[in-house]
């Protein structure tokens, strides 16, 4: 016989009584204290050992945070460089078990030690100790001296009984991340100078002693100044119900105080903030008034929000924000650390193990509070705030789970269930948010709204103050909703498995009863979900058909289809339906994790899929931000000029999907003298059969008298990390280039007639050095050509790197390029800039060449790519041109001596201190070619146009080139057997687009 047992919560858990006397030391920034830890062994073993976490001693140099921080991109924390003084450390002075002195060892921020007597299942035993702290300078969650200013941010303060649970121990050193710990009681007692008002993880038991307002009770009030008396004062907390203890401490807090039923909140923060924080209990109280009612009643009798830390941290009944933000901010991280009272507080899982339980969850809750409460839906774009020029970032529930999509499209994305700290960086270690998010969102698709919020809270009454798992989790809501859910938790928590639905077709045809109705599903990629179907008749009106892949009916839908199976690819349905179906689409809530959102929708005949679900406007920026829930396309007319084509008239649509794929251009101009009708037609996308960061293109253009086809496929070759600064590209493709216009030969830009093919191959390296202020960037071509006008082969090698110690920055570029055989004018090298190739190429600096040729040649006009002798520029082209090059320059920049005045926009100009050099060949590189040597010295200033004259939110939103910079060039000083006059002399030359 089998007797089903429900599920409880974790039949036993280990119980800790803290009593800890703390005097601080402000002027040298430590503390003296003592501990009294009653500790409970509720578990079925012997315990021999236990640990503890001493976190302060990971900010020292050499220790696993120092080496993990500057092991990945973007750490910076700088421990490393830490002052003695500034460096955190943790001495144990006396370690006592009922009297009985313990040996104990360190290793990192665990403290090892060994019982003098084991404890058995159900004992208790005393464990006294007395240690000294230096407090580190914060740089991360915890420490003195915020970056705002507040003096003290005491978390992970105290050495922490180590977690043992069903698992065993949880001894996992402190490197970046969360933490975990064991419910019990605090009674903490903190001395320090009275000038200080703080706040702390649970009540104050000596209201009147302390003051500073505590002593008023739950009043709605604010105290701007509340901090008084001389000498010391001796604060004391009680909390019970809480599995860690952090308080906060400064002279120059103000304090408001309201109360939300019978929880009294606090907030602390800095006086010169108190305008920008008027509203913060009132948003506090809303907030938790939000989360109780929908996900479990908040528990303890106390909140307080402290302006402290470093960013946003959660510690129970107390969180550390940062407080000089905008409003809009500043509810947004209220909403978000005070979720984690629930998913952190009140349900303690094992953040460093699991943190999208945590992470995610809060992360949920902070969304649902910002677009349900607050009325925050994201507000504009964040990159401009012109939502008529841009597209707005959409208020749908996919929007914050975006960086998600993001890592899972360029193949970047890990587990979920990877240890926090274990992340192999920063940017992934962010899943546990966005992931977690998207994850707790298709539980919520799965079940229907009114169905999750009732297991969330389910989960909440099961697992309060206890340490669920995942495992827990997938029960909870398994029990709730009645479906088995350990398939769905495998391949979203413990997988890389995406998903990718299509509608391949659809049909509706009249029957005896209405409409039989066809649909053809196929699923293009590893992971199963059941699926939501938005069917729209012909009269406009819609219904919801769900597929599922358990035995299993979701509520309130209007069709429940028969079951597909995991083992299919494929999945065909018919159905009687009261009308006629005209169109059928997966998700239309996007809240399914689909990787790709243009094959969801199918209508009945051509004209209806013809595209994918698309979204057209006038001027709007795609490029910026690309829905996932539609094909973004942007339609635009433009206007061009050449002298010699005359006026130009044209429309351009462009568009594409999220994360560069699919992306489409297509533009057609008039030109008016010329009478020429000229095109410009592209597309590129992903090429996932090469892997991660492969990417193919093809290109048709007809533009200012040159056409060129080209096909060609690149891999983006980086170091491991998603987020690296060292990037390498490998592109091969395939060009035909022609003269078919009369806007060529260009004054400065000749041009030779005739068909031109070539194969290439190319590669360029760019990389951000950190450690030493140093960028870098280099790359390699190689050109072929086949049944063209004239047969020659050309590689090219260009070098750049600079260098920022201090103030200034130290720059270097060198470039190389050979030719053999007849290689035509336009690929022939320009010492005083690019090639007339690149020229044309190069939209703004082509607009000025053929808006007048002999302008652009009498004011020395110049590309600055390759060549860097800028005295050569007002040369003709047939002396300055050739087939072989070899130039370099030094560079000295960031002077500007316009600094310190008023002139407006001069502060703006950057002036540069440069000497070029190189070699100018004839037909062949030759020793001989060695004996010429070509030199100058002179200054440059540039000014970023668009960003001088126009804010940043514009240029943002401008299509246009950015930087797009304009430099003038003086070489004081030249020697070249080229010049008629060498030495110094008033040269110059003028830059575009550099």
């Amino acid at each position: 016989m089998f007797v089903l047992i429900p599920t409880i919560a974790q039949a036993w858990q280990q119980e800790v009584h803290y009593t800890m006397d703390i005097r601080l030391d402000a002027e040298h920034h430590s503390y003296d204290g003592t501990q009294r830890l009653v500790y409970t062994n509720n578990s079925p073993d012997t315990l021999r050992e236990v640990y503890y976490h001493l976190y302060y001693e990971a900010f020292k140099p050499g220790s696993m945070m120092d080496v993990r921080d500057n092991s990945i991109p973007n750490g910076g924390l700088g421990i490393g460089q830490l002052p003695p003084e500034e460096q955190g450390e943790v001495k144990v002075g006396a370690l006592t078990q009922n009297g009985t002195p313990l040996r104990w060892s360190l290793d990192e921020t665990i403290l090892h030690v060994t019982l003098a007597r084991p404890l058995p299942p159900g004992d208790s035993t005393l464990l006294e100790m007395a240690w000294h702290t230096r407090i580190p300078r914060l740089m991360r969650r915890g420490g003195w001296m915020s970056r705002e200013g507040i003096e003290y941010s005491m978390s992970q303060w105290y050495p922490k009984m180590v977690e043992y649970d069903r698992n065993g121990w949880h001894d996992d050193e402190y490197v970046r991340r969360e933490f975990y710990g064991v419910y019990g009681t605090f009674d903490v007692s903190i001395s320090l100078p009275a000038k200080y008002v703080v706040g702390a993880t649970g009540v104050v038991t000596n209201p009147r002693e302390v003051g500073c307002g505590y002593e008023l009770g739950a009043v709605d009030t604010t105290i701007l100044s509340p901090a008084s008396g001389s000498g010391t004062k001796t604060w004391r907390f009680h909390a019970e119900n809480v599995h860690d203890f952090a308080w906060v401490a400064d002279p120059d807090y103000f304090h408001k105080i309201t109360r939300w039923q019978n929880v009294t909140i606090h907030v602390l923060a800095s006086r010169y903030l108190a305008s920008l924080w008027k509203s913060s209990d009132l948003w506090t109280a809303a907030i938790m008034d939000y989360y109780s009612a929908r996900f479990g009643r908040y528990a303890w009798p106390q909140f307080t929000v402290a302006m402290a830390g470093d960013g946003g941290m959660e510690y129970p009944q107390l969180i550390m924000i940062t407080g000089n933000r905008t409003p809009g901010s500043l509810a947004g991280v209220i909403a978000h650390e005070l979720g984690h009272q629930w998913y952190y507080g009140m349900i303690g899982n094992n953040e460093t193990q699991e943190a999208w339980m945590d992470e995610g969850f809060t992360q949920y809750l902070t969304d649902e509070a910002s677009r349900n409460l607050l009325r925050i839906q994201g507000g504009g774009n964040p990159y401009t705030g012109l939502n008529r020029m841009v597209y707005p970032w959409t208020p749908g529930r996919w929007a914050n789970v975006e960086e998600a999509y993001r890592q899972a499209a360029e193949g970047f994305d890990e587990p979920l269930n990877t240890y926090h700290d274990r992340f192999r960086e920063d940017a992934t270690s962010g899943l546990v948010y966005s992931k977690g998010e998207a994850m707790l969102r298709m539980v919520q698709y799965m079940f229907g709204d009114s169905l999750f919020d009732a297991a969330m809270r389910h989960y909440y009454d099961r697992w309060k103050f206890h340490h669920p798992d995942a495992r827990d989790f997938e029960r909870s809501m398994e029990e709730a909703g009645g479906m088995r859910m350990d398939w769905f938790f495998n391949e979203w928590i413990g997988s890389r498995k995406l998903c990718d639905y299509a509608v391949d077709d659809l049909r509706s045809e009249r029957s005896d009863s209405g409409y039989a109705t066809t649909i053809d599903l196929s699923n293009r990629n590893e992971a199963i979900m059941p699926l939501d179907l938005t069917l729209t008749y012909d009269d406009g009106s819609t219904a919801i058909a769900n597929i599922p892949v358990e035995n299993w009916r979701k509520p309130e839908m209007d069709f429940n289809l028969p079951r597909w199976k995991w083992t299919s690819r494929t999945y065909r349905a018919t159905f009687a339906t009261p009308r006629q179906v005209v169109r059928a689409t997966i998700d239309t809530s996007v809240i399914l994790f689909d990787i790709d959102r243009t094959n969801n929708s199918h209508g009945t005949g051509f004209l209806a899929n013809l595209l994918p679900p698309s979204q057209a406007a006038f001027y709007r920026r795609w490029d910026l931000h690309r829905p996932l829930d539609f094909y973004s396309i942007r339609l635009r007319p433009t206007l061009w000029y050449g002298r010699k084509d005359g006026a130009q008239l044209g429309f351009v649509a462009d568009g594409g999907y999220a994360f560069d794929r699919y992306n489409a251009k297509a533009g057609v101009y008039y030109n008016f003298l010329s009478k020429r009708v000229d095109y410009d037609l592209r597309y590129g996308s992903t090429l996932d059969i090469l892997g991660r960061d492969a990417s193919y293109s093809l290109l048709a253009t007809n533009a200012d008298g040159v056409q060129r086809w080209r096909a060609s496929v690149s891999k983006r070759i980086r170091p491991f990390y998603y987020s690296t600064q060292q990037n390498h590209t490998v592109t091969i493709g395939a060009e035909r280039e022609a003269l078919v216009g009369p806007a060529y030969p260009n004054a400065i830009a000749p041009w030779t007639g005739g068909g031109f093919n070539t194969v290439n191959l190319g590669y360029s390296f760019a990389g951000n050095f950190r450690e030493s202020n140093i960028t870098a960037r280099g790359s390699f071509d190689f050109d072929a050509s086949f049944a063209s006008a004239s047969e020659f082969t050309q590689w090219r090698l260009a070098a750049g790197t600079s260098w920022t110690p201090g103030t200034f920055t130290f720059g270097g570029e060198m470039f190389l390029g050979a030719s053999l055989g007849d290689p035509p004018a336009q690929r022939l090298f320009n010492p005083a800039g690019a090639t007339s190739r690149e020229m044309h190429l190069n939209e703004t600096n082509r607009l000025m060449m053929n808006i007048n040729p002999g302008f652009a040649s009498r004011n020395h006009l110049v590309l600055p790519t390759q060549g860097y002798l800028f005295s050569l520029a007002s040369l003709d082209p047939a002396a300055r041109l050739t087939g072989n090059l070899m130039t370099a320059r030094v560079t000295m920049g960031n002077i500007n001596p316009f600094a310190h005045f008023t002139i407006p926009f001069a502060g703006k100009i950057d002036l540069k201190l440069y000497a070029a050099g190189g070699w100018i060949f004839g037909d062949a590189l030759t020793w001989k070619g060695f004996s010429d040597f070509n030199y100058e010295g002179g200054i440059t200033a540039s000014v970023d146009l668009l960003r001088t004259f126009l804010p940043d939110v514009v240029t943002a939103a401008l299509d246009a080139p950015t930087p797009l910079r304009l430099s003038f060039t003086v070489p004081l000083y030249a020697r070249s057997d080229l010049l008629t006059q060498n030495g110094f002399a008033y040269r110059w030359a003028i830059g575009v687009s550099m």
